[in-house]
């Protein structure tokens, strides 16, 4: 009775082992299958953040530029319309581009003055004024905004020029400028 007792607990226990295996050998076979889907998932993780810090270093680059910017206007008076209020700031600025454009044969369509944005101490007033112009008025206007005071940063140009109907090459330029000054109270 002993011996057969024996035999039924060794049987069990042969049992217990190869089921050990066949299980230490699925996981064997899982463990991997798992560890690649987990990184994976991780890759794709590092890659989001990734791609969210080169933006934010996009962001931050340009910030760097308005700041040093700012730190440049402020450091020389001549760089800053100074005005009351925005609004005289943004009259100002309308008046000086309105008359660098006319001054090289530009005929205007519309102006706009965009929304003040406060820089704290500072502003920046805004234009968007669509006119057309010959290509060497517009060299000319560009480099007449490039090198006037106050500083006149130009946040968007869109050109876009019309066929003739005889085919023959555009003399004129429609020109979108949107174009950006700081101002400074009084």
């Amino acid at each position: 009775m002993i011996g057969s007792e024996e035999r039924i607990v060794n049987r069990i226990a042969a049992v217990a082992l190869l089921i050990g295996c066949v299980i230490g050998l699925a996981t064997l076979g899982w463990l991997p299958v798992r560890w690649i889907a987990w990184q994976e998932a991780r890759l794709r993780a590092l890659e989001r953040e990734t791609a969210e810090l080169q933006r934010r270093s996009a962001e931050r680059e340009e910030m760097l530029s308005e700041r040093q910017l700012i730190e440049r206007a402020l450091a020389e008076p001549g760089l800053v319309l100074r005005a009351a209020t925005p609004a005289v700031a943004a009259a100002e600025l309308q008046g000086a581009v309105t008359a660098m454009v006319q001054a090289r044969g530009g005929r205007i369509a519309s102006v706009q003055v965009l929304e003040p944005i406060d820089l704290g101490g500072l502003s920046e007033v805004g234009l968007r004024i669509v006119f057309e112009i010959e290509m060497d008025g517009l060299i000319g206007l560009l480099h007449a905004l490039e090198t006037s005071e106050p500083l006149v940063l130009i946040r968007r140009l869109t050109l876009q020029a019309e066929r003739r109907a005889n085919g023959a090459e555009p003399t004129h330029l429609r020109t979108e400028l949107e174009l950006a000054a700081l101002s400074r109270r009084l």
